[in-house]
């Protein structure tokens, strides 16, 4: 299955609230009354959102990935 990546546009209005576009909020699983983070990208890049409740399990992925990832530069330095 394909992910989609891009999920839409939303303006900043005066008071510098967004809307978030339906199919982020249906793709992400986000609903009324629940509770988002945000963090700062790299170099000001840009903003990462994730619900408060899946934070959890995003570090513990991104955490594994990040073990594959020095698994496989000790592999090949040890070539």
């Amino acid at each position: 299955m394909h992910e989609q990546i891009f999920l839409g546009t939303a303006t900043v209005g005066e008071r510098g609230q967004v809307a978030i576009p339906a199919d982020a909020r249906r793709a992400s699983g986000i609903g009324p009354g629940d509770k988002l983070l945000f963090f700062a990208g790299p170099h000001s890049a840009g903003l990462f959102m994730v619900k408060a409740e899946e934070l959890g399990r995003l570090v513990k992925h991104l955490t594994e990935k990040a073990q594959s990832i020095e698994q496989l530069i000790s592999r090949i330095e040890n070539l």
